[in-house]
């Protein structure tokens, strides 16, 4: 812990004691006469003696809380912890010597950081850092009352030019500016600078020049003197407008930001040994298991390893759904009914919900390839541009005062509030909105790669098909009946376990139909299966494709065939002994939202991509259903990923829309992979993850990012555009130096209204 920290703990924590783990007597972690560690918890005992007393071999030594000493439970109660067990504890005989662990000492309330002490007997206090702009609620107001100060002071000091240019109205005008610029710096250098925010130094370099130039020129009695004036209290007024308004812009965003780091700090029960321990979320790591019962938050992300569970399955969702074992859960998921045990995947600011909206080190509005210019617009690249407009009024002729005071005019146009911090302002509030769906992305740099998608590839089946095909219709050719070919065909199925498998297993136990005891099946992926029927005849069943390759005649049922394509069905082609001997039609349905999701992309130019293994016919029933002209058909999983490749390399930038491990190929070789329920996974690695599996958000997450690109840019340009036209005339001499940051100041007020509407 640094200085800083140890400074602002205050008294109550610092004294916070520990009960002894034998007698009960409070000890102070820090000089605690003995330290154990046993049961993966410290230990802490007030001298030798109740060390040697400690049993280590008991399963549950406790920490007993002193029950007869009144004096020493009331200062248990103002350390902040609890001498009554939970209600898991105290339903427990008294003989198993059950224990309350004791709660996180918290420091009062403030904004800066909250010091809490290790509910696990940590030898230090440990200081978090909360979300919030300043260390305390008055700084704000502070802030936002100096802001006034420094406009209203800009806005008298122009205003006093009706009381004429002598010499007493203008000093009035130098000293009322100068105040105005005093409050601003004040402002920018006494408060807690946001990582969003213009440096100070960019921000306070051309006010604070402006009126240095000012007074000097009233000490030396130049005749610019109420040029100057008028130039830094314009200055000045563009630079405080412009912070209180991205300020303001900001609020429900941060309000927003707070709200999800208080909501994913709540405690959960530890999984130590034999043992529930409470424990924050601050306290969790990857790795440890966690239980979750009825009516409480999953603070972490994670696994689901036991039990099953009606969730509201991320933070702010409306509609519940069914988690089990093996699924993967995000923080800020609430069970509604029943009890998990899961495996903690990522935690503090590796979780979805906080990557890119609290870590300092990856915040979207921070880290943003659009956000990163707009800063970098305003800190570095505006003195460049005073620069060269100087260089450009030097080459007119102009005397050395006026190159001055544009250089100054120009600076103050381009380090701006509104140039560093309005890209961020889009980002920050488009995730914001994605975490509102259940949708996460991976990073920064995810996000906006999204933005930049040009083609959308659907893996058909599981996305915009259910999944879940049933057999439409049975046909059979030759001696064979339709119950003898679908015998054929489920006993082929019968090792497999993908949804087409499913669907003939299913109809044959519907229409009591055994299926044939075949031997030696070989699945060829996306194509079918090859096997020994019972009657020892070859075996093949699968799609037209498979069928050639074993080279098997099917132009005596092409008609049948391309009539069921064109409906829309995946046909089965059964083959024994060489020659087809029937087929089998399936139906898959579209998924509840396909269609909308098809229309997010085509509303942000953004051309669907229908990625299957089915025949073409198939692929253009489903595709004229849809609105989808782009179809790759025929396409089995293992050759996905370089069809995805082969797009990519037609100029495209593709993302695809998949569930993993099915799609994993063609997820892996996208720019841009988008996953349907894997946000929590501990291991997914995918540009956007979903905690949902409607393909309407996932579609979605396209079109966020590019709406958040687009009005990022809108922005930058209504900011940068004032400023330059502005720079452009002042340079030329076609107005007044004091026009170009009037232009700039009109620019970001226009951005932020935009952006607020």
């Amino acid at each position: 812990m640094d200085l800083v920290s140890l400074a602002q703990v205050p008294p109550p924590a610092r004294e916070a004691t520990l009960p002894c783990a034998s007698c009960g007597s409070p000890v102070d972690p820090l000089r605690a006469s003995r330290v154990a560690f046993h049961r993966e918890r410290f230990r802490y005992f007030c001298s030798i003696g109740c060390r040697e007393r400690y049993d280590m071999n008991a399963a549950g030594t406790p920490l007993p809380l002193p029950r007869d000493n009144d004096e020493l439970r009331a200062r248990f109660r103002a350390a902040g912890l609890t001498d009554a067990p939970p209600e898991r504890e105290q339903s427990k005989p008294r003989d198993n010597r059950s224990v309350a662990q004791p709660e996180s000492l918290a420091a009062p309330e403030s904004e800066g950081e909250r010091v809490t002490f290790d509910d696990e007997g940590s030898d230090g206090l440990r200081a978090a850092p909360l979300p919030g702009r300043g260390p305390l609620p008055p700084s704000a107001d502070v802030g936002s009352v100096l802001l006034l100060l420094a406009v209203l002071g800009s806005v008298l000091s122009v205003a006093l030019i009706l009381a004429g240019d002598s010499t007493l109205a203008e000093a009035a005008r130098l000293i009322v500016t100068s105040v105005a610029a005093l409050s601003l710096a004040a402002e920018s250098l006494m408060g807690a600078r946001g990582p969003t925010e213009l440096h100070p130094a960019a921000l306070l370099a051309a006010p604070l020049g402006a009126s240095g130039i000012a007074l000097a020129f009233r000490l030396l009695s130049e005749p610019h003197t109420g040029s100057a004036i008028t130039l830094a209290a314009v200055i000045i007024a563009g630079s405080a407008a412009g912070a209180a308004a991205m300020r303001r812009a900001r609020q429900p965003l941060d309000a927003e930001r707070a709200h999800i780091a208080s909501e994913l700090d709540k405690a959960v029960h530890r999984v130590v040994g034999d043992e529930l321990v409470s424990a924050r979320a601050a306290d969790l790591r990857p790795g440890e298991e966690i239980v979750v019962e009825n009516g409480e938050l999953v603070p972490v992300d994670a696994t689901i390893t036991a039990g099953t569970a009606e969730v509201l399955p991320w933070l702010g969702a409306t509609s519940k759904a069914m988690r089990h074992e093996g699924d993967a859960i995000v923080a800020g998921a609430r069970i509604e009914s029943g009890r998990l045990r899961a495996v903690v995947g990522w935690a503090g600011f590796d979780r979805a919900f906080m990557r890119l909206t609290n870590d300092p080190r990856r915040r979207a509005d921070v880290f943003a390839p659009l956000s990163r210019l707009g800063r970098m617009t305003a800190e570095r690249v505006a003195p460049i541009i005073a620069a060269c407009a100087a260089l450009a009024a030097y080459a007119g002729n102009a005397d050395g005062l006026q190159i001055l005071l544009l250089s100054v005019a120009v600076l103050g146009s381009f380090a701006q509030p509104g140039v560093a911090e309005i890209a961020g302002l889009h980002a920050a509030r488009r995730v914001l909105e994605s975490l509102r769906r259940g949708i996460v992305y991976r990073s920064a740099a995810g996000f906006e790669r999204a933005g930049s998608v040009t083609a959308t590839v659907f893996s058909a089946r599981g996305t915009l098909l259910l999944g879940e095909p049933e057999v439409a219709n049975i046909e059979a050719f030759g001696a064979l009946d339709p119950k003898q070919v679908l015998a054929l065909v489920s006993g082929a199925e019968s090792a497999e376990s993908h949804p087409v498998a499913t669907a003939v297993l299913r109809a044959a136990r519907a229409r009591g139909v055994r299926p044939d005891g075949v031997r030696s099946p070989n699945v060829q992926p996306g194509l079918g299966v090859t096997a020994v029927a019972a009657s020892g005849q070859a075996l093949v069943v699968g799609t037209r494709g498979l069928m050639l390759r074993e080279r098997i005649s099917v132009a005596a049922a092409e008609g049948r065939i391309t009539d069921l394509e064109t409906m829309g069905r995946s046909v089965l082609l059964v083959a024994l002994g060489g020659r087809l001997v029937g087929l089998v039609g399936l139906q898959d349905g579209l998924r509840p939202g396909a269609r909308a999701a098809v229309q997010h992309l085509l509303d942000v130019s953004v051309e669907p991509v229908l990625l299957s293994g089915d025949a073409r016919d198939t692929c253009e029933a489903i595709g004229r259903a849809l609105d989808i002209d782009h179809l790759r058909p025929e396409i089995p999983p293992t050759e996905r990923g370089d069809e995805i490749r082969r797009l990519a390399d037609s100029g495209a930038v593709v993302a695809v829309i998949g569930r993993s491990p099915v799609d994993d190929g063609a997820l892996a070789a996208a720019d841009v992979s988008i996953a349907l329920s894997s946000a929590g996974s501990s291991t997914a690695e995918w540009t956007v993850q979903l905690a949902s599996d409607d393909v309407r958000d996932a579609a979605y997450a396209v079109r966020l990012a590019h709406e958040a690109r687009r009005e990022a840019r809108v922005g930058l340009l209504l900011t940068l555009v004032p400023a330059l036209v502005g720079t452009v005339l002042a340079t030329l001499n076609l107005v007044p130096v004091a026009i170009a940051p009037l232009f700039s100041m009109a620019g970001t007020l226009a951005a932020v209204l935009r952006a607020r509407l």
